[in-house]
C-alpha cells in the first residue's frame, strides 16, 4: 500500500550524542555539583524513610541504639591506644555485615570523612616540630637548630614514632565515631530517631527544630535542582560556567523565595493535620530479648575493649 508521507520522514537518521557542532559536550562545574547534590540529597532522604528494613540491627529498638551510640562515642574517646582502637574497628565491621548494608557505599563516606579530619589535620604532629621523640625516618637536615617564638626547630626534621603513634590513634578514633555514627543512621528511621530523643527526654521545642529543619533542607535542595533544570532547558547550548555562574546567582532570591513558600505551605498543611508544635509519639513499646542482648553485647565489649 502506497503511502503519502514525505521522503525525508521515513529514512532512519542516527542519533548524535555527546557532541555538538563538532566539539563534545561535557558537564560543567555548576552540572557535576548539582546533580552530585541532589544525588546524596535524595539518596539520604530514601534512606531516612526506609531505614526500617533489612538486616538484624533495623529491628532493634531506637532507644537502645541511642544508648548504643552515646555509651560507644564515650569508649571512643577513652580508649587510648591503637589495639583497643582497631578493636573497636572490627567490631563495627562485623555490625554492618550483620546489618546487609552496602558496605562500599558507606566506607567511601567514612574513608572521606576520617582521611580530611582525622589525618590531613593532624599530620604534623607526626613531625619532631610538634612531637618530639625518636626520628625514624628524618626528611630535612639544617645546618643548626632554631627557636621561633614558643617552638622549637630542630637540626633534623623528620617523623618520630610517638607521632606517628598520635596521628593513628586520633585517624582511628575518628574513624571509629563516624563508622558508628553512620551506621546507626542507615540503620534507624529519622522519626524513630525522633522518638528515641523523645523517650529520653529531649524538650520537644529542640526536636521540632530538627524535624522542620529537616524538611526545609530536603525543600530547599529540590527546589533549586527542578529552578536549574527548568533554567538550562531553555537554553540552545551549554554555556559556559562564567555564564552559569551569573544566572544562577541572579536566581539565588527567587529559589530562596520559592523554597520558604513551599515550607510554609507544607508547615500550613502539617497544622492542618493537628500539628500543635508537640511531638507526640506513640506508646513506647516495650524492649525484647533481642534488646537487651544488644546493650549487654555493647556494654561489654565497651568494658572489654577499654582494659586492653
Amino acid at each position: 500500500m502506497a503511502t503519502n508521507l514525505p521522503r525525508y520522514l521515513m529514512q532512519n537518521e542516527p542519533v548524535i550524542t555527546g557532541e555538538t557542532s563538532g566539539k563534545k559536550v561535557r558537564f560543567s562545574v555548576i552540572d557535576k555539583t548539582i546533580l552530585n547534590a541532589a544525588k546524596t540529597v535524595k539518596s539520604i532522604y530514601v534512606q531516612a524513610e526506609n531505614a526500617t528494613e533489612g538486616g538484624v540491627l533495623h529491628s532493634i529498638h531506637p532507644k537502645v541504639k541511642f544508648f548504643a551510640l552515646i555509651f560507644m562515642a564515650v569508649i571512643i574517646s577513652l580508649v587510648n591506644n591503637l589495639e583497643g582502637q582497631m578493636c573497636i574497628s572490627v567490631f563495627v565491621f562485623i555490625l554492618v555485615l550483620m546489618g546487609r548494608i552496602n558496605i562500599p557505599g558507606m566506607y567511601k563516606k567514612v574513608l572521606f570523612l576520617a582521611f580530611f579530619f582525622g589525618f590531613l589535620v593532624v599530620f604534623p604532629a607526626s613531625l619532631n616540630i610538634i612531637t618530639s621523640g625518636k626520628v625514624i625516618l628524618n626528611l630535612v637536615s639544617l645546618n643548626q637548630s632554631y627557636q621561633f617564638w614558643i617552638y622549637h626547630i630542630p637540626q633534623n626534621i623528620g617523623f618520630t614514632s610517638e607521632g606517628l603513634q598520635v596521628v593513628g590513634l586520633i585517624f582511628l578514633r575518628v574513624w571509629n565515631s563516624i563508622s558508628f555514627s553512620i551506621l546507626i543512621m542507615l540503620t534507624t528511621s529519622f522519626p524513630a530517631f525522633i522518638k528515641s530523643f523523645k523517650l529520653v527526654g529531649v524538650p520537644d521545642t529542640f526536636l521540632m527544630v530538627i524535624t522542620l529543619a529537616y524538611k526545609y533542607i530536603f525543600i530547599l535542595s529540590r527546589t533549586i535542582e527542578e529552578t536549574y533544570l527548568a533554567l538550562k532547558s531553555r537554553l540552545f547550548q551549554n554555556p559556559g560556567n562564567g555564564q552559569l555562574r551569573k544566572l544562577i546567582s541572579g536566581r539565588v532570591f527567587f529559589m530562596f523565595k520559592r523554597s520558604v513558600a513551599q515550607y510554609e505551605n507544607t508547615y500550613f498543611a502539617m497544622v492542618s493535620r493537628g500539628y500543635s508544635g508537640q511531638i507526640m509519639p506513640e506508646p513506647p513499646q516495650p524492649l525484647t530479648t533481642k534488646d537487651y542482648m544488644a546493650i549487654a553485647i555493647v556494654v561489654l565489649f565497651g568494658i572489654a575493649v577499654k582494659f586492653i
